[in-house]
């Protein structure tokens, strides 16, 4: 579970929460992104996403320069959602391990 913190969290930096409806997150690059993506494996992002089980797909746009994420909103709240994307790295920290914990009485792990 905590190996893949770190990743989540690199990610999260390079992104803000441009629109959220349960079910479905799309992020927006922050600006200067572009240079760093470049640099990025992408693999890296699908990573990211991939360990994380109610997140069920995600599509990356580079016309619009945005992420979108489906999510299951049955099995995870908009409002961790929004701490793992937000600005505050504690905030996201502690919305990360809600959601390990949460998914773990799911019997799902991370």
């Amino acid at each position: 579970m905590e190996k893949y913190l770190e990743k989540v969290m690199k990610m999260r930096r390079w992104v803000v929460i441009g629109h959220h409806i349960p079910g479905r997150v799309r992020l927006k690059y922050k600006l200067g992104i572009v240079a760093q993506l470049m640099q990025f494996n992408l693999q890296n992002v699908d990573d990211v996403i991939a360990q994380i089980p109610a997140f069920r797909s995600y599509k990356l746009n580079k016309a619009t320069g945005s992420i979108v994420i489906e999510y299951d909103a049955n099995t995870l709240p908009l409002e961790l959602v929004d701490d793992l994307f937000g600005e505050s790295d504690q905030a996201a920290e502690r919305a990360y391990f809600a959601i390990a914990q949460y998914l773990s009485g799911e019997g799902i792990q991370l």
